[in-house]
């Protein structure tokens, strides 16, 4: 008989990552596209793009728990229900948790521990969790009105940019010569962009030039400064004082500098911790845990 694994989902907009757990460490992993599911398209999309990983890294394991942090909304409980349901099924599972990737990611970054987690990916979001379980989850709202300071955010703004530049409302900068390198011709960004089913992660994924040419450029370095403010005010009000973060745009040195500063000047009592893991560190631990402990009222649990 095959030794029994755990499976560790990050699901986000602009990448899937899955591990294979064993006694709660990760031995292995593969990375998919991101999902670009919604109301419309639902549990189903969600499941085919979290099973998909799964058979090219570990398809013939025997299958424990299951742990997906998700990045966004499947319409409902019943959605919730159809995609625990789908993965039991085609992983053979025993147990399914869903959570919001801000879950795991505080899971991770934090060691399964009390404090203050900013997620700050292709959108933005803070968990505050405190030891006996009292949560308070700030912005996170997605692209339409919300996740100020993350990728999409900054990337949007950058792209504003760069077309003011085009098309003659400002002098072209440094964004405006980017966004050709990267999309071609300005002029028919709307037929590349807008029917395109990963819009918004190519959205985000202009972030990372802004933050490259922010050391140079004016223009983008005030996107930034802004950038860091927002995701200040965002960690702040989550409240607590043991703070980490995770997610690719603070990797970037001066996105992470700005984003501290900005932190104590609202809050002088924050302890920045560098995070012990990412979410699928956190969807790893949480696979593995038998006493969900704090995270027990954050995760739907669906079990065989």
């Amino acid at each position: 008989m095959s030794e029994t694994v755990d499976v560790a989902i990050d699901a986000g907009q602009t990448g899937v990552r899955v591990g294979v757990v064993r006694r709660g460490r990760l031995v292995a992993r593969r990375d998919g596209p991101g999902l670009t599911y919604g109301a419309e398209s639902g549990s189903a999309a969600a499941l085919d793009g979290l099973t998909g990983p799964w058979r090219a890294v570990a398809p013939d394991a025997t299958v424990g728990s299951v742990c997906v942090g998700l990045t966004s909304v499947l319409g409902g409980d019943a959605g919730y229900r159809a995609l625990a349901d789908g993965l039991l099924d085609r992983l053979a599972a025993h147990r399914v948790l869903l959570g919001g990737d801000v879950v795991t990611a505080h899971a991770g970054a934090l060691g399964m521990c009390p404090g203050v987690v900013l997620a700050a990916g292709t959108g933005a979001i803070a968990l505050g969790l405190s030891a006996d379980g009292r949560c308070h989850t700030v912005d996170g709202g997605g692209y339409l009105y919300g996740d100020a300071g993350g990728g999409f955010w900054v990337g949007r703004r950058g792209l504003d940019a760069a077309l003011r530049g085009y098309d003659g409302r400002t002098e072209p900068g440094p964004l405006t010569r980017r966004a050709t390198e990267v999309f071609g011709d300005l002029g028919r960004l709307p037929e590349r962009l807008y029917p395109a089913d990963d819009r918004v992660a190519q959205v985000a994924g202009f972030a990372r030039h802004v933050l490259e040419l922010s050391d140079s450029d004016p223009v983008a370095a005030a996107i930034v400064d802004t950038a860091a403010a927002e995701l200040a005010a965002t960690t702040a009000a989550a409240g607590g004082d043991d703070v980490s973060w995770t997610g690719r745009l603070l990797q970037h040195d001066g996105l992470r500098e700005r984003f501290a500063a900005a932190l104590h000047a609202r809050r002088p009592s924050a302890r920045l911790h560098p995070p012990a893991g990412d979410g699928l560190d956190g969807a790893a631990a949480l696979a593995a845990s038998t006493d969900l402990g704090p995270y027990v009222g954050l995760l739907r649990v669906v079990t065989r």
